[in-house]
């Protein structure tokens, strides 16, 4: 029985349980459907802190579909299994290499874990603004000098550039590190034609978001180990209950499971090679209008990046009504998935059409410089701060991490050092730790 049979099929017995709603909605009748199947862990319902029942039997099944030896429901979005990750596979005094342009939920992994950090700057392009693919050797050049318990990888970027995660995955078991590879853009990956998700190309630890471009509801994931892992199945669950409510949501964790099926079937199929299609009719439409496109082998197919002049997506936003996913001094990102039909994707070319004159930055990006870390994260994150003004920060150490929403990655985190670049983020003043 999947968890949504499960859920509409009910229980007769009268609750004295939570929620107290009693399956109906008491303020606003628009959510009445999804209040007729909202339980918790009562009798026959499985708990998903220990699953041996239904939720159990659903994550073996959905296991199955990706190739993994485990899978694990999320119902608080990808923060929540990059944290379960680094909590498995670090403890005090490890030291974990990171790929620069990381979500910050994984410095904050690092700083309850307790273990050290060293960074990895991916390949940059200058033209977009944007941080691309890990290059491989120099992966290997770090790994030969330092041991690390981990490499954590993001991949997709928030931007849909995908990295060689076979090639990186077999250079992280000749060095004996453990690979985790945050794919929470990347729901697709494993059911597009011409894909792999990283779970089948070596990866030990990956984590999706089915949220994002999947077509599943706001928070919904998945973790997911990989089957030659030698991370054992109960070290993951431990450290999950952890981080994990003890009044999960049920209407989610059944709609992970109808969409891993959905993606899964025929008509999941059919749905993704029609969106897929359709996506690149309309970058190939948009370039017409003389906008320049993010492309290439190992871009991921739902994002359409295009390279523009400061201003267009307040114009989008302010006369079309449309809301781009991020924005930088050159470029916008457009994120697409179930759920963008045709018929959204003909509005954004004709918005785009009448406004040309915004196609292609001429100034390139500057590259943001390498991290100088004087104070481990997990360090850093106590000690008191001091308030300094901006036009005395320079070469101070940050007391603060500032991170813009989106894509939430950090350009400075506590403990590092500010130096130029880092000015540009700063309003009047900033925290400072002192020396």
């Amino acid at each position: 029985m999947t968890l949504l049979n499960m859920l509409k099929k009910g229980v007769k017995r009268t609750l004295f349980t939570t929620p107290s709603h009693n399956q109906k909605a008491h303020a606003d009748k628009f959510l009445d459907s999804y209040y007729k199947i909202d339980y918790s862990e009562i009798e026959g319902f499985d708990n998903l802190h220990n699953p041996l029942g239904e939720i159990f039997k659903a994550q073996i099944r959905c296991a199955k579909v990706y190739g993994a030896k485990s899978l694990f429901f999320l119902n608080q979005g990808s923060t929540q299994g990059i944290l379960a990750s680094i909590l498995t596979v670090a403890s005090v005094g490890d030291k974990i290499l990171i790929a620069r342009n990381c979500h910050k939920s994984v410095l904050n992994g690092t700083i309850l874990a307790k273990c050290d950090v060293d960074w990895i700057m991916p390949e940059y392009d200058e033209n977009f603004g944007i941080y691309k693919e890990i290059n491989p050797e120099n992966l290997e050049n770090i790994l030969k000098f330092t041991q690390y318990k981990a490499f954590v990888i993001t991949s997709p970027t928030y931007d849909g550039v995908i990295s060689d995660i076979e090639k990186i995955a077999k250079i992280c078991r000749q060095y004996g590190v453990i690979l985790i590879v945050d794919e929470a853009h990347g729901s697709l990956l494993n059911f597009a034609e011409g894909r792999a998700s990283a779970i089948s190309q070596g990866a030990d630890l990956v984590v999706n978001s089915l949220h994002k471009n999947a077509g599943a509801i706001n928070p919904a994931a998945i973790l997911m180990i990989g089957e030659n892992s030698e991370i054992e199945r109960d070290e993951v669950q431990k450290n999950l209950n952890l981080i994990t409510t003890t009044s999960p949501s049920y209407p989610l964790l059944a709609n992970i499971e109808s969409i891993i099926n959905f993606l899964a079937s025929s008509k999941g199929k059919k749905e993704i090679e029609k969106l897929i299609k359709n996506i690149r009719k309309y970058k190939e439409k948009i370039k017409e209008l003389g906008f320049e496109i993010l492309e290439g082998e190992n871009i991921e197919d739902t994002k359409i990046s295009i390279r523009c002049k400061n201003g267009l997506s307040e114009e989008l936003f302010e006369k079309h009504n449309i809301e781009d996913e991020e924005e930088n001094e050159n470029s916008l990102l457009f994120l697409c998935g179930i759920g963008t039909n045709e018929n959204k994707l003909k509005k954004l070319y004709n918005a785009l059409k009448k406004c040309r004159e915004y196609a292609n930055a001429h100034e390139k990006v500057q590259k943001e410089p390498f991290p100088c870390t004087k104070i481990q994260p997990h360090k850093a994150h106590k000690i008191e701060t001091t308030i300094t003004s901006k036009n005395n920060a320079l070469h101070k150490i940050s007391g603060e991490t500032i991170i813009p929403y989106p894509p939430c990655r950090g350009i400075i985190y506590k403990g590092e050092i500010i130096q130029e670049y880092h000015l540009d983020f700063i309003e009047e003043n900033v925290e400072v730790i002192d020396e």
